[in-house]
């Protein structure tokens, strides 16, 4: 494998920092010098591995790569001598990057001294597994624009009306034309008053009231109701652990925002402002578009 000077820059900005923290290391080999800047066997293998594994394991040629990085350190030396480090906006990118990295670190460090106990896992994973959730079901519904509209339905059902043809005929949902088939789904998809309405019904029947939401009145039947079988304890563990984590690492801001004496000058945003009732719910997800 051999490598063009069009891969210097991005093989040696890696080697670059790597030959910045090897530079100092006692007992190094050294393969190379550029104007008296070393370059170690160290740095030169942890680049290879990096090609290497870039590459799916492709053999890489150590000679290409130490040619690489030997104009790379030259072009650096080159850089260097312009004096562009001296530049602000170049200062400013480094204080960037610097306060990024020390950010993320610290965030990462933080987060995972938040170490949950197994007891507190398992309550997690037992609200988790627990209640509606271990159901799905699949439903048929007919949507209606008013009450009265959707009672009316209920009647023609009752006199032995096929359930789909008249959800064909009469529901203004999406699902209408397919004889207002949901298909399977949980209850967390559909909105609470659809779902809370499903949670009490036996497979086989037909809502006795319409059902209101945001959308209209509704006219269900459920067809089944299955359990789900949840995933194992340790399946679930390290995204709990991880939602754990995150948890914990918000409530330590909290606590230090709590703390700290934080003023905010921006004015209100009137555009923030709570919308119209109708608006929130035209963008709520509608019932009959969960599958």
């Amino acid at each position: 494998m051999r490598f063009t000077t069009n891969k210097i820059i991005a093989t040696g900005l890696v080697g670059l920092t790597l030959i910045a923290t090897t530079l100092y290391a006692d007992d190094k080999k050294v393969v190379a010098t550029v104007n008296g800047v070393e370059i170690t066997q160290e740095t030169l293998d942890a680049v290879s591995g990096m090609v290497s594994r870039s590459t799916q394991g492709e053999k890489v040629d150590s000679k290409a790569l130490l040619d690489d990085l030997i104009v790379t350190e030259l072009a650096r030396q080159e850089a260097n001598k312009a004096g562009l480090a001296e530049r602000d906006e170049v200062k400013n990118k480094v204080k960037d990057f610097t306060d990024k990295l020390v950010l993320n670190l610290w965030t990462q460090e933080q987060a995972a001294s938040f170490k949950p106990s197994d007891d507190e896992l398992k309550k997690a994973y037992e609200e988790r597994t627990s209640g509606d959730n271990k159901y799905e079901y699949k439903a048929r519904h007919i949507l209606m624009k008013t009450q009265e509209e959707a009672a009316a339905v209920i009647k023609e059902l009752e006199s032995g009306v096929d359930f789909a043809d008249l959800a064909k005929k009469k529901s203004t949902g999406p699902s209408g034309p397919t004889g207002g088939d949901l298909g399977w789904f949980k209850a967390e998809s559909m909105v609470k008053p659809f779902s809370a309405a499903v949670a009490k019904m036996e497979p086989g029947t037909i809502s006795k009231e319409p059902v209101q939401t945001q959308f209209g009145w509704h006219v269900i039947k459920l067809e089944e109701r299955r359990d789900v079988k949840p995933p194992s304890f340790d399946d679930m563990k390290p995204q709990l652990e991880r939602e754990f984590e995150q948890k914990k690492m918000l409530e330590y801001m909290d606590g230090l925002r709590s703390k700290a004496d934080v003023k905010v000058m921006l004015p209100e945003d009137k555009a923030s402002e709570a919308k119209p009732a109708e608006e929130q719910k035209a963008e709520e997800p509608k019932a009959e578009e969960k599958k």
